[in-house]
């Protein structure tokens, strides 16, 4: 007759013990939520800053090609009869002699512009020569933008209506962005620029 052989268990044996196993799991566990919620909430962050930075930058360069143009309006050192055309609280019409030929003319100069804020598509659009046989269509410049506003100041910093008067311009304007949960975040830029050539 063959004896069974019974396993030996030698005491003290390192090892796990189930309970221990169980233990270190849900620490790991734990850690790994918390590793896991800290990076969405980064992500979340990141996102929401990326959005936050794509809506200040569209609204920096709508200011800019606004700026730019101002600065030059009133350009006429031979009489053409440049200036503003028309101010109104979302859109202005100016012109400047660039070519200084004594005509606003040549639309490949963009001598005629116009700024305007389309609220039905939310959009920043300019147009060259409006009114006139060379007009051409509505450009959009930027879109997602809220609001766009200009004060016409005189040189006193009065606001002013009157054309010949308009010395300064202060352009406010607002692009819309979104967050990481795609709620609505608004930023809004505002700058005065000084009309150079109506300075005289």
């Amino acid at each position: 007759m063959q004896k069974s052989v019974q396993p030996q268990f030698i005491y003290g044996s390192k090892g796990f013990t189930l309970v221990e196993v169980l233990i270190a799991m849900a620490i790991a566990g734990i850690v790994m939520g918390a590793i896991y919620s800290i990076f969405i909430s980064s992500n979340r962050s990141y996102r929401t800053q990326d959005n936050v930075a794509d809506a200040q930058q569209r609204a920096r360069v709508g200011i800019d090609f606004i700026a730019r143009d101002l600065r030059l309006a009133g350009l006429d050192p031979l009489g053409a009869g440049a200036g503003f055309e028309s101010a109104a609280a979302s859109s202005l019409r100016l012109s400047a002699d660039l070519d200084l030929n004594g005509v606003i003319d040549t639309p490949l100069n963009q001598e005629r512009i116009t700024y305007d804020y389309d609220a039905a598509s939310r959009t920043l659009r300019r147009k060259l020569y409006e009114g006139t046989a060379s007009e051409s269509a509505w450009q959009p410049l930027i879109d997602d933008v809220s609001a766009l506003t200009f004060t016409y100041l005189d040189s006193s910093g009065s606001e002013t209506a009157t054309l010949a008067d308009i010395r300064m311009v202060d352009i406010a304007i607002t692009c819309q962005g979104s967050d990481a949960q795609g709620n609505p975040i608004n930023r809004t830029l505002t700058t005065r620029v000084i009309c150079r050539n109506l300075y005289m």
